[in-house]
């Protein structure tokens, strides 16, 4: 979502291939965080309204945190990405994401890594 809401046209072509995206409430976050100014925010806000948001709930809460236990030292798992990744598993979604190197390790996570 973070390489289409920057004009990545290869990103764009892998969003519309895919089945029924939708977007986690913790990255539409993050695409706000990476705004610019007003225009931007408004784009953001425009583009994020196109997806079903996939909210966080108790469960996946208590599922980023024992991801962080697990994974936080070793493979540099950060709070965000946790959170990104139990709302994934939690859904029984599939998380479509270039970084890699932080959720890789996570065992119950379907991942994949595209390579535009």
């Amino acid at each position: 979502m973070i390489d289409v809401s920057r004009g990545n046209a290869s990103a764009a072509s892998l969003l519309d291939a895919l089945e029924s995206p939708s977007i986690s409430i913790v990255t539409a976050q993050e695409l706000i965080v990476g705004a610019r100014d007003k225009k931007d925010l408004a784009a953001i806000d425009s583009f994020v309204a196109l997806f079903p948001i996939v909210h966080l709930d108790a469960a996946a809460g208590h599922l980023a945190y024992n991801l962080l236990k697990r994974y936080a030292g070793a493979s540099g798992l950060r709070t965000f990405d946790s959170l990104i990744a139990a709302t994934a598993i939690h859904h029984g979604m599939e998380l479509v994401s270039r970084n890699g190197k932080h959720f890789a390790a996570i065992e119950e996570l379907r991942l994949f890594s595209p390579s535009y």
